[in-house]
């Protein structure tokens, strides 16, 4: 019989803090390209972010097309940057009516929309990634640009790259096959393709 798990591994409370402390917007992006990795880390980071009743109505699309990021730029008067890539935080209506959630009542569904925000800027921080969140743009823009069903529901934009006049460390190696949450919650390019 072995002994139950031990508590987790403590965080250095002092680094975390510090790191919350030094991060901020970022409005001027390099031109290049975050690797696949660290994309990852900040999607998942999202992914595990608190949700209402654990009801996980929430899905990430990683958009890396230019093209596609310079449409949504031209719905979003408030993206003002040129990042290399963007989450868009959606909601998914089918996922909501499984968990019986009222969005247009349940005003708690915003609060798993910032936390899930939250926790992707702090990933991207400690990556040294830059970070700006989106929420001035066109709905229906948005939707239309990134060919989103109707069941998708674009809330927020967090625009990601490396900030501008920074060197980026040497890319990563490369990830192994996208978990089982990733799978489940995020999408790549299109809505509804999941990671590989």
């Amino acid at each position: 019989m072995s002994a139950p798990p031990g508590p987790p591994a403590p965080v250095e409370a002092d680094g975390l803090l510090q790191l919350l402390r030094r991060r901020r917007v970022c409005r001027r992006f390099s031109d290049q390209a975050v690797d696949e990795r660290r994309l990852r880390m900040v999607l998942e980071a999202g992914c595990w972010a608190s949700s209402a009743s654990n009801n996980r109505i929430h899905r990430l699309l990683l958009v890396r097309d230019q093209r596609r990021i310079d449409l949504v730029r031209a719905m979003s008067p408030g993206m003002l940057g040129l990042p290399t890539a963007l989450v868009v935080i959606c909601t998914d209506l089918d996922a909501a009516a499984r968990a019986q959630v009222r969005v247009d009542r349940d005003t708690t569904t915003w609060i798993d929309v910032g936390t899930a925000a939250m926790n992707m800027m702090v990933e991207a921080e400690a990556l040294g990634l830059g970070t700006c969140p989106t929420t001035s743009f066109s709905r229906g823009g948005v939707r239309a640009a990134l060919e989103l069903p109707p069941s998708a529901v674009p809330e927020f934009i967090l625009q990601i790259g490396w900030p501008a006049g920074t060197e980026p460390p040497a890319e990563t190696a490369a990830p192994g096959p996208a978990g089982r949450r990733l799978r489940a919650f995020a999408y790549a390019e299109r809505y509804g393709t999941p990671l590989a």
